[in-house]
């Protein structure tokens, strides 16, 4: 049989770069999308490079914990194997915002989503991981430098003034929390979690920007941001490279490997956010 591999934000930026590689590397894929049609479209895309394996695009809402609830719980009822699992969408909402599960939007997405898509998916993974092996892949940011730790007491921002560019600094903190903590938890059973910062990539992460503001975003593509061909190239590392296999809780920045923010690194830290994202998403795992 074929291996496996499903993906979130994989049809723009470096999740459709990443995708598109880890297809050519002959596992079967499937796309977590809202988009469904843009889905399709980026499978012909992929498959054009890669024909000989199966795409499947499956709609996904990643604000809706409801639906990535049954997404999860379908997807691990059809592959009783899944070799990768790559963590990838993410947002950064210009506005404050709530999902409809009562979450400010950048942390839900960009973390409690995925938290609730990988505890479906790790049966599946424990049983790869039991004699191929398999891998976790999270996009995190060197963003999470600038983080608050205390974010974890204040998640909704009742609390504090939002900030769009803290709210995401504090959800790349809790990618890098939840990437460590898996790899602890997975210990032994032949599953590894990464991270890694892709470097700043000219990507469409920032939904609803004012015109001055694109404009801005724009010029800063051409002088300083980098392509997604580039930034996708840690996830490929992390996701395909034979040296990666047993190697877990590592974080690449861009294509090093560097230390994490050391408060990333806190067990008790660790252990607060796992209770309070079992506390957030209790009515979906």
């Amino acid at each position: 049989m074929g291996k496996t591999a499903i993906i979130t934000g994989g049809t723009s930026g470096i999740g459709l770069v990443g995708a598109t590689q880890v297809a050519k590397a002959g596992f079967d894929l499937v796309l977590l999308c809202r988009n469904v049609e843009k889905g399709e479209h980026c499978k012909a895309q992929i498959q054009a490079q890669a024909p000989d394996v199966a795409i499947d695009v499956v709609e996904c809402e990643l604000d809706r914990l409801a639906s990535v609830a049954q997404v999860g719980r379908d997807l691990a009822q059809r592959y009783a194997s899944i070799e990768l699992l790559i963590n990838n969408a993410g947002t950064a909402e210009m506005a404050y915002s709530k999902t409809e599960d009562g979450v400010e939007r950048t942390f839900a997405v960009n973390h409690l989503a995925h938290f609730v898509l990988t505890h479906h998916l790790l049966p599946a993974l424990k049983k790869a991981g039991a004699t191929s092996g398999a891998r976790i892949v999270h996009t995190a940011s060197e963003a999470h430098y600038m983080a608050d730790p205390s974010f974890v007491d204040d998640v909704n921002w009742e609390r504090r003034k939002y900030f769009v560019f803290k709210a995401y600094c504090d959800s790349k903190l809790a990618n890098v929390l939840f990437s460590n903590d898996l790899a602890a938890r997975l210990e032994g059973t032949g599953i590894v979690s990464n991270c890694f910062h892709p470097g700043r990539v000219a990507t469409n992460i920032w939904p609803d920007q004012k015109w001055y503001e694109k404009l801005l975003f724009g010029l800063l593509k051409k002088i300083y941001l980098i392509s997604p061909e580039k930034g996708a190239r840690p996830m490929v590392h992390l996701a395909l490279d034979p040296e990666m296999a047993n190697r877990s809780g590592i974080f690449f920045f861009e294509m090093k490997e560097k230390d994490v923010k050391s408060f990333a690194r806190d067990d008790q830290l660790q252990a607060k956010l796992w209770q309070l994202s079992e506390q957030l998403t209790q009515s979906f795992l």
